[in-house]
């Protein structure tokens, strides 16, 4: 096949996105400087939300609650890791900075037993002083179940790994609002089931790590939708796109 003579342009969609992230990244620095005012912040702003650069999120942040986020986001990773390391769970216990939050990913073997949503005594343990670290203005902590493909048992009460996967979130959510400040009311229990493994069914220590428990802490500003980091985005010069 011959190359097309057309230029189509494409490549510009990829400049424009490494354009949109430096300019994130820039921002997010320049908010985190000492010093730096909300007036000086927004002045800041003003060059960038011309016709050719567009804000998605219209509203200003306040640089010293971002800051405040990002301190408490890596505050509370530190106590996390602390605990973890203290306490010998490295291979149970995963933490995983996300962009909203952080992730706290949990193994089966220091969860539950075998085909079971009934927390193991050590679980509640560990889930009980993950709770006491999270503070009482997290946006939000959701909770996924996650299972290999094996099929359910007949003698099982769960009707299918989707089941067993919500029921075990649930149990997790209900000793974490027990144990923290956090209102409940921001808590979610989700299921993946068997549907979003990290390896191939293939193997017996594959499936051992599919079974897993994931909680995502997210803080309101780092949130788009809360107020957090400005997302940009290069306007398209081409109609209908």
């Amino acid at each position: 096949m011959g190359r097309s003579k057309k230029d189509t342009g494409g490549w510009l969609m990829t400049y424009g996105d490494l354009v949109t992230l430096l300019m994130v990244f820039f921002v997010v620095l320049y908010t985190m400087t000492p010093g730096i005012e909300p007036t000086k912040f927004q002045e800041f702003l003003i060059p960038f939300q011309g016709s050719r650069m567009v804000m998605e999120n219209q509203s200003i942040i306040n640089p010293q609650d971002l800051v405040s986020s990002l301190n408490q986001q890596a505050q509370q990773m530190q106590s996390l890791q602390d605990f973890i390391e203290d306490n010998e769970l490295r291979d149970q216990v995963e933490l995983e900075l996300t962009p909203e939050g952080i992730r706290i990913s949990l193994s089966e073997g220091v969860t539950f037993p075998s085909g079971s949503a009934d927390l193991i005594p050590r679980a509640m343990e560990i889930l009980a002083e993950i709770a006491t670290i999270l503070s009482d203005d997290i946006h939000e902590i959701e909770v996924q179940g996650h299972t290999d493909n094996v099929p359910i048992g007949s003698g099982s009460r769960f009707r299918s790994n989707w089941d067993l996967g919500a029921a075990r979130s649930v149990s997790v959510v209900q000793v974490l609002i027990n144990n923290s400040s956090v209102e409940s009311r921001r808590f979610r229990a989700t299921s993946f089931g068997e549907y979003r493994p990290l390896r191939e069914n293939d193997s017996a220590e594959n499936r051992q790590r599919n079974r897993r428990v994931e909680i995502y802490v997210r803080y309101t500003e780092l949130m788009q939708q809360g107020g957090g980091v400005p997302s940009f985005a290069m306007e398209d010069e081409r109609q209908g796109r």
